[in-house]
């Protein structure tokens, strides 16, 4: 496979962002998202239908800095799982005094139990996705040695391998370096970029297999 200038400069600075990533994800590894790391959290009950950008306003007052989610527990949006890295006897009572302010409650801080919860594990975020995978790559492979018969197979498989590869190599290297929060969107966000790499190069190749026939 020759290479021209533009894409071995291309190819070069690919692999040099997939040495820095491997540098990084060695000395600090991936940056993960909050509810997939140890955390701590609780929920609180309300009772009534509250906005919850309100509540993660008060979030913001009580916890400053530190990164934390707030989720609907229930339909009715009266319930409210609030989760960080920790929470401290002060943070929670500063937080049930602000909540019991400004909704009218009658909230007790030591009623609210604090829940520690354990990490998720990348390989095991990833797990879920192997068998469609296996499935999927068994069949592409198939379809392109039957449909791409008159083509070398295997510098055509070979491409398509280095392709994806690099890509899914350069992406996760960025997101290391840069220290995006790994999370399922993002995941999920490098499986689209993979299928229409392989799209756009099966469609490429159903082109240059007309110009054959």
């Amino acid at each position: 496979m020759e290479l021209n200038g533009s894409k071995k400069i291309i190819i070069l600075g690919l692999i040099l962002l997939i040495v820095a990533g491997l540098v990084v994800v060695a000395l600090k590894g991936f940056n993960v998202y909050l509810m997939l790391e140890q955390h701590e959290s609780i929920n609180i009950f309300i009772g009534k239908e509250t906005n919850i950008k309100e509540v993660k306003d008060i979030c913001k007052e009580v916890f400053g800095k530190k990164a934390v989610v707030v989720r609907s527990v229930d339909f009715f949006r009266d319930s409210f799982n609030i989760s960080s890295q920790s929470i401290t006897d002060e943070e929670r009572n500063n937080l049930v005094t602000k909540i019991n302010e400004k909704y009218g409650t009658e909230l007790e801080a030591e009623n609210i139990e604090r829940m520690k919860v354990s990490n998720v594990r990348i390989r095991d975020l990833i797990r879920p996705y192997i068998k469609p995978v296996i499935i999927s790559v068994v069949v592409i492979v198939a379809y392109l040695v039957i449909r791409f018969r008159k083509m070398n197979t295997f510098e055509l498989l070979g491409k398509l391998f280095v392709l994806v590869a690099l890509t899914e190599l350069a992406i996760a290297s960025l997101i290391a370096i840069v220290r995006i929060p790994v999370s399922p969107v993002i995941v999920n966000l490098m499986t689209v970029i993979a299928v229409v790499e392989l799209v756009l190069y099966i469609a490429k190749k159903e082109k240059e297999r007309e110009e054959l026939d």
